[in-house]
């Protein structure tokens, strides 16, 4: 497991047109403006739903809180610019395929903080830590990281690279920013076929 901060994003998803570093410019059209692809878990997608509600209700001086979320894979140059996004819930496990979140927050710049928690099906080989501060559960199977994201466009996102050694199975990843509740993302890292 290695995880990113990502430099500037360009989509050829449906669903968005352009991201810019941790940024999402354009939200999807349509009667929704959801961002949650339509094969998300109900239990999860549920539970985001309401986190958005609460969060759109909310003044905007209680602070930052996500207002959407999307989760997929990122496809990276040499020099880990984005050059493609798209929305899935089944990651490959392949060596150093990327993946990961992109959150649509009630504010347009600055920064937040975000408390990021994976839990795989059994613990990994190794847990790269890409050098920031992190902990890991007594079985080893969640890693905690709390980072400060920079807000671009009003989004913030943060990504990881399948390593050598991840289990295959069903996976979950929480973050909550600032003081809201989480936002979830259940996801299968899968053998190819």
């Amino acid at each position: 497991m290695k995880y990113f901060l990502r430099l500037p994003v360009l989509f050829a998803a449906a669903a968005c047109t352009h991201i810019g570093a941790q940024t999402l410019d354009a939200v999807p059209r349509g009667s929704s403006d959801s961002l949650i692809p339509a094969t998300a878990h109900g239990s999860v997608s549920d539970a985001n739903a309401a986190v958005f509600k609460a969060c759109a209700d909310a003044p905007a001086a209680h602070g930052a809180c996500p207002l959407n979320a999307v989760f997929g894979l990122f496809k990276l140059a040499p020099n880990n610019d984005v050059l493609d996004f798209r929305a899935s819930n089944t990651v490959p496990r392949v060596i150093d395929q990327n993946y990961g979140w992109i959150l649509k927050l009630n504010r347009q710049t600055g920064k937040v903080r975000v408390l990021e928690r994976m839990t795989l099906p059994e613990s990994p080989k190794t847990w790269g830590t890409g050098g920031q501060p992190y902990g890991t559960s007594a079985d080893r199977r969640t890693l905690s990281l709390d980072v400060t994201l920079t807000v671009y466009n009003g989004t913030v996102s943060k990504s990881w690279d399948v390593a050598k050694g991840d289990p295959p199975g069903h996976y979950l990843i929480s973050a909550y920013v600032e003081d809201s509740a989480p936002v979830q993302f259940e996801f299968d890292v899968v053998d190819p076929r």
